[in-house]
């Protein structure tokens, strides 16, 4: 994957920033420099204006990754995906609430970053597609709040593993639209899978939801449609 995106690296670990460098640069991304502290994080993302920040969530001074990623987020429109050594539910939450469109988790293959990148290169901003709504209104009485990242059955917030809230959360920031399986597999698992595993975890959700929330759309791909 080739690319002329613009990416700043805050790692506290010489090693792995340098490996991110190396990596990035060979495929045609420019690296705009190497942060190993929050704070300067956030005067050279304001400074250079990124496209994407890989931020580790551990840094060097007392500002975390997360706060580093919400301060940014408030003054310039970049992707941040985050660095960590954990992936559990409760990493899920702390990454989203921070403003993170992905996470990494350490240690990382040369694929598994590409593939982060590119997922975050093809998010829009959709707040003019999106008519700057708040909450996207689904059939079956659901609704997705975007700016919680949680889904709701009429007002009660509906419990997702960490696969199924992924796969939620992608199709609804791209509601309406058809989404190919392998655009799925690559955000949901961070890799290809075969057809039948998407296929199986839309069968899981949609069977747990008792709705049909998840639509197959002409065999090429699946999609939300909001109301």
């Amino acid at each position: 994957m080739k690319s002329s995106a613009r990416v700043l690296i805050v790692e506290d670990k010489r090693i792995p920033a340098e490996f991110l460098k190396e990596t990035l640069e060979k495929h045609g991304f420019t690296v705009l420099g190497i942060c190993d502290r929050g704070s300067t994080a956030i005067d050279e993302a304001c400074r250079l204006l990124p496209d994407i920040i890989l931020m580790d969530i551990i840094l060097k001074d007392n500002i975390t990754g997360s706060e580093a990623a919400l301060k940014i987020s408030s003054k310039i429109d970049t992707k941040i995906i985050f660095l960590t050594a954990h992936a559990d539910n409760e990493m899920v939450e702390y990454a989203l609430d921070a403003g993170a469109v992905n996470y990494l988790i350490k240690p990382y293959k040369e694929k598994q970053i590409l593939t982060a990148l590119r997922l975050a290169l093809n998010i829009k901003n959709d707040e003019s597609k999106q008519e700057k709504k708040t909450t996207i209104n689904l059939e079956g009485d659901f609704h997705y709040k975007l700016t919680e990242q949680r889904l709701y059955h009429q007002k009660t917030e509906v419990n997702l593993g960490l696969k199924s809230a992924k796969l939620i959360r992608y199709l609804c920031e791209n509601i309406d639209k058809t989404i190919s399986n392998e655009e799925l597999s690559l955000y949901v698992y961070d890799e290809l899978k075969e057809t039948s595993t998407i296929r199986a975890l839309i069968s899981r959700l949609n069977k747990t939801l008792n709705y049909n929330i998840i639509i197959n759309s002409n065999g090429i791909g699946y999609k939300i449609v909001s109301v």
